[in-house]
């Protein structure tokens, strides 16, 4: 993946969400609370999430350096997004190869039943051949 050139740096005014659509991070300052915008990549309606102060001085917080966690996170997006499609790929195997297998039984049960025929018939003509031997 190509990193951008561009550094992005945030402060502590800064909110960090995702559209709820499209997953793409996105900052505003914590003014922006409650307002309603267009997501930049979808254009979806996204609605800024409230943050309490009590929840940026959070214990449970970490502060880490946010340079390159927005590529990082694309990344893993995109590679989630190629495992989906493949797993969907998969299954429609999945499917096929179980149309096909089933098809190959119902095949092999024919055949079978062709070859129980043919038993029968070679047993009969063993026994009139006995039979006439006798």
């Amino acid at each position: 993946m190509s990193k951008s050139t561009q550094e992005t740096t945030f402060t502590e005014n800064d909110i960090i969400f995702e559209c709820p659509f499209c997953t793409k991070s996105m900052a505003i300052d914590k003014r922006g609370m409650g307002l309603t915008i267009n997501c930049p990549d979808c254009n979806g309606l996204v609605r800024v999430p409230m943050v309490s102060e009590e929840t940026q001085k959070s214990p449970d917080s970490v502060n880490m350096p946010v340079d390159g966690l927005a590529d990082a996170l694309h990344e893993s997006r995109d590679e989630v997004r190629g495992l989906r499609d493949r797993i969907e790929e998969l299954n429609e195997l999945r499917e096929k190869l179980e149309k096909q297998t089933a098809v190959q039984e119902e095949k092999l049960g024919e055949l079978r039943r062709e070859f129980s025929n043919i038993q029968s018939a070679l047993d009969r003509v063993s026994m009139l051949m006995v039979q006439d031997d006798s």
